[in-house]
Order: structure tokens, then C-alpha cells, then sequence
């Protein structure tokens, strides 16, 4: 590997560690702000939530997968696979979590709609930038992506709002990573 790829690798955990510390701040002003915790979610509303987010989760990492396949840059393909790991990743997590609640998976993604992923992701008819500006153009803002998830998390049990606010510093890292890398590429 080389001394610059190494830089870079040493760049972005450092770019992480800030990241993380910010949320956390964030996370403890809102909840300063608001006083005592918001309203617990009910039951079935978290059960429903960490389903959906369980679903869509391996969605990512099967259409990150398919995209891998025919990917023909290099620093994209490395973080991809990064990037689809951790989908796998937090998958499971949210299977266990789940089931833990007394849930059970449930949610599918619809047919035509995974079948749309794939083929928009796996296909050689439009190149990696193109793709990866599509990605961006849809999360600008990778603090509003991640807002949902820490909603969600700011009304759960403490063991589920850890594991969600991780998992939402994991995906900000992966808007961030995305978007920077595509503004890099769009420039050369």
C-alpha cells in the first residue's frame, strides 16, 4: 500500500473520530434541549422500524455487491466494499435487536424494487461517476440522511439507541465517504 493511500486511510479515521465526537455532542444538546427523553416509541413502532431499516440494510449490501462486480475505479471499488460490509453488518445487528424485542423479520423489499437496485447499481450501461453522482444528488446532506435513524434512537431502550446511533455514525461516515469521493472524481 502505498504512503499516500495510507495518508488518506489515516485522514478519513481521524475525519470518523471528529464525526463521531459531533454526533454524540449533538445527540446530548438535543436531549438537553428537550429535557427529559422524548416520548418512548411503542413497541410495535420500533419493532416496525428496526425491520424496515433491517430490510433495507441488506438491500445495500446486496445492491453494493452487484455494483462491486462491475466497478472500474479503484479507490470506489475499495470503499464500496467497505461500505457493503458494514450494511451486512447492520443487517444482522438489527435481526438480533429485533428478535432480542420479541419481533421477527418480517419486511421484504418489493420485487420490482429490488430488481430496480440491481439493475441500476449492476449494470456497465452507465459509468461508476455517474452512479456515485446519482448516490450523492440524493443524500446532500448527510446529517439530514442520518436524522431519521437518531429520531428513532433519541425514543428506544438504551441498549437499542446505542446500537442505532452507531450505526447512524456508520452511515454518515458512508454519505460523507461517497460524496467526497465523487466530488473528487466529478473534478478530474
Amino acid at each position: 500500500m502505498s504512503a499516500a493511500a495510507l495518508k488518506r486511510i489515516e485522514e478519513c479515521l481521524a475525519q470518523l473520530s471528529e464525526q463521531q465526537s459531533e454526533i454524540c455532542a449533538r445527540l446530548e444538546r438535543l436531549e438537553g434541549e428537550l429535557g427529559a427523553r422524548p416520548k418512548t416509541a411503542d413497541p410495535s413502532e420500533l419493532l416496525g422500524f428496526l425491520d424496515g431499516f433491517r430490510a433495507a440494510e441488506a438491500l445495500g449490501e446486496a445492491s453494493l455487491g452487484a455494483w462491486i462486480d462491475v466497478c472500474d475505479c479503484d479507490p470506489l471499488r475499495g470503499g464500496l466494499r467497505t461500505v457493503q460490509q458494514r450494511e451486512g453488518m447492520h443487517a444482522r445487528l438489527l435481526e438480533a435487536r429485533l428478535k432480542e424485542l420479541g419481533g421477527s423479520p418480517t419486511i421484504e423489499i418489493p420485487q420490482d424494487r429490488y430488481d430496480e437496485t440491481m439493475q441500476a447499481v449492476g449494470t456497465r450501461d452507465r459509468s461508476d461517476l455517474e452512479k456515485l453522482q446519482e448516490f450523492a444528488a440524493r443524500f446532500p446532506d448527510p446529517d439530514a440522511a442520518v436524522q431519521p435513524i437518531l429520531a428513532m434512537a433519541a425514543r428506544a431502550d438504551d441498549e437499542t439507541r446505542t446500537l442505532l446511533c452507531t450505526i447512524a455514525q456508520d452511515e454518515r461516515s458512508t454519505l460523507v465517504f461517497l460524496g467526497e469521493l465523487c466530488a473528487e472524481l466529478s473534478a478530474a
